[in-house]
């Protein structure tokens, strides 16, 4: 009941904003209403005469609308909404929908809880010229419903009401009449059960909203609807026997977590990201880059610098929140088309949240490009996974939904729980960067920075190494000394193209080979290196052999090991020495004199 509860918190510290709409933001509906986007408005006088009627836009704004239990969570069977209807409920094609809508829409024009809008719609309805109307105005094309016209929703503007004028969506006092109406209505049989969530004993909730996630529109977080075949898993005989959730709360907590994730919830496949604090104090997205905050953009020269602009962005997320502040989080995801799941929760103190994404940043981090500029920063979540198990289509990374969720998923929960960094993903970066070749250009020093990143990380959890981002002269690791020949043998080759040039290097096409068979790959990139070496200036072919001397010196050729498969560190090497080669070729042209 933990996402519930924090759910109804979220609400009641929302309050000011129940029913209130805001610019390019779903509206956070009153208990007792739904949001929904209808298809037509009309416009009556006070008298319930018809003024006119309009299409509305199905990319606009979405409305509050009154709704009971039954009619929030209806789907095939006849419940009419007390108010905001479909014209199969409006009009008077269908009987038995059409009195539905008729019985109750009186009921609460004639109880103590009416509004002046009510009885010029009512008297409207009773009219039954809506479908005449509507043919009029050239809305529908013909006065009988039809397949196509019976799920058109509409919605009531009325006027001439003086101050009560307008939308019946914006009304406040309409919502509130409707609230005490159904209220009241509920309390009639004077049944009431203790809320697991509140903790109260209140009217108990018989059926809970759904559409909680938008693209899952019929999938409910709670439900009990197995009187046949596996009747509650043999565990009771009615369904309040497992949980009682209260109305007021149910209404609450779905109405929060609805607008929640209309608002702020991230989409990966078929899952649906959301963090929050029920205060509605910001906080960073787990999945994103920390030190990102109100266009801030990290641009650290080197990582002793990365790791304060972490602590800056750390103190300046923390010094809007209270000591006390929490961070919710919560994954969803539909596993049928009645069903919604929580895949993931977690409650944090919103200073332990932003510390632990903090220290994941400062380990998985790499120097790269980003917006045209060189600096240090962390990979996404979702970078991570797009290139540990994406496809390349049309420029980009693109990954089965399926997939994409699920590693989504135990990432952020590897992040959020400090966990170590899963050899799988890493193992696929590894395996991908290895065939730089099959990547456009523009692409291969993305997947190289994600995938030396990963390596980071994973080496910092798996063996307590630390890796810095400059060239290290005195490792003499077998796998990282065979990653610094490898892009000397590319630099040597590419160094002698010009500038229109676009043909792969040796190093780039044998690098897969090279990763699995180093020492034999070496002796051949060797022999197909001496042309290049003869075509450099004579300072320039100085230069590489001296630093293919030195590598080579470290290691054995009577070494048996030498040809075994490289490890992941050959990739740190490789993006060492080739970005140590063209810094020092760029400032200083040449290192060594012609002697």
């Amino acid at each position: 009941m933990g996402l519930l509860q924090k759910a109804c918190e979220t609400y009641d510290c929302m309050g000011h904003l129940v029913g209130k709409p805001v610019e390019k933001k779903e509206i956070l509906a009153p208990v007792s209403h739904i949001v929904t986007r209808p298809q037509i408005e009309i416009t009556l006088d006070r008298n319930g005469t018809f003024l006119a009627a309009k299409a509305l836009d199905q990319k606009g704004e979405k409305i509050v609308i009154p709704a009971t239990e039954k009619s929030a969570g209806r789907s095939s069977g006849s419940c009419a909404h007390p108010l905001c209807d479909k014209l199969k409920y409006l009009a008077p094609g269908i009987p038995e929908k059409h009195s539905l809508y008729l019985e109750q829409l009186t009921d609460w024009e004639s109880s103590p809880y009416t509004h002046p809008k009510l009885t010029p719609i009512l008297r409207y309805i009773q009219g039954e010229t809506i479908l005449k109307d509507l043919k009029a105005s050239g809305l529908t094309q013909q006065d009988t419903l039809d397949k196509s016209t019976e799920d058109l929703l509409v919605c009531w503007v009325v006027d001439g009401l003086g101050d009560r004028d307008g939308p019946c969506w914006e009304d406040k006092e309409l919502m509130e009449c409707f609230i005490q109406y159904y209220n009241n209505l509920r309390q009639r049989d004077g049944s009431s059960s203790l809320c697991m969530v509140s903790g109260n004993m209140e009217s108990a909730a018989e059926q809970h909203p759904k559409g909680i996630v938008a693209i899952k529109g019929n999938a409910k977080l709670i439900s009990a609807n197995d009187k046949q075949d596996f009747t509650y898993r043999g565990r009771f005989v009615e369904p309040w026997q497992a949980s009682t959730v209260g109305y007021t709360s149910s209404q609450k907590a779905h109405n929060a977590l609805r607008w929640l994730i209309a608002n702020q919830g991230v989409r990966f496949g078929e899952r649906t990201f959301l963090c929050w604090n029920p205060q509605g104090y910001e906080l960073p997205e787990p999945t994103g880059c920390m030190a990102y905050k109100k266009g801030v953009r990290p641009r650290a020269a080197d990582p002793t610098e990365y790791r304060q602009e972490l602590r800056d962005a750390l103190f300046s997320w923390k010094v809007d929140l209270p000591d006390n502040a929490q961070a919710i989080i919560a994954v969803f995801d539909a596993a049928t088309a009645g069903r919604l799941a929580v895949t993931y929760y977690g409650e944090l103190q919103a200073s332990d949240f932003l510390e632990r994404l903090r220290a994941w940043d400062e380990s998985c981090c790499w120097e790269g490009w980003r917006e045209g500029e060189l600096g240090i920063y962390s990979p996404t979540l979702n970078g991570i996974a797009d290139w540990a198990f994406g496809t390349p289509r049309s420029g980009k990374m693109e990954t089965d939904p399926q997939i994409k969720a699920q590693q989504m998923l135990r990432l952020t929960a590897c992040r959020l729980k400090q966990g170590l960094f899963p050899l799988d993903v890493e193992s696929a970066l590894v395996e991908r960067a290895s065939h730089l070749m099959l990547f456009e250009k523009t692409r291969r020093r993305d997947l190289l920075f994600t995938t030396c990143a990963a390596i980071r990380k994973y080496r910092k959890d798996h063996f307590k190494e630390e890796w810095d981002m400059s060239l290290d002269k005195g490792n003499d690791d077998r796998s990282y000394l065979f990653g610094r020949l490898l892009a000397i043998a590319e630099i040597v080759e590419r160094s002698t193209y010009s500038k229109e040039e676009e043909r792969e290097t040796n190093a780039m096409r044998m690098q897969k080979a090279f990763a699995l068979r180093p020492m034999s790959t070496w002796r051949i990139l060797e022999e197909k290196l001496e042309p290049y070496y003869k075509r450099l200036e004579y300072g320039l072919r100085q230069y590489y052999r001296q630093i293919e001397s030195e590598i080579v010196d470290k290691l054995s050729p009577s070494d048996k090991e030498l040809n075994q498969k490289l490890e992941d560190i050959y990739l740190l090497g490789y993006y060492h020495q080739r970005t140590e080669c063209y810094r020092s070729r760029k400032s200083e042209k040449t290192t060594v004199s012609e002697d």
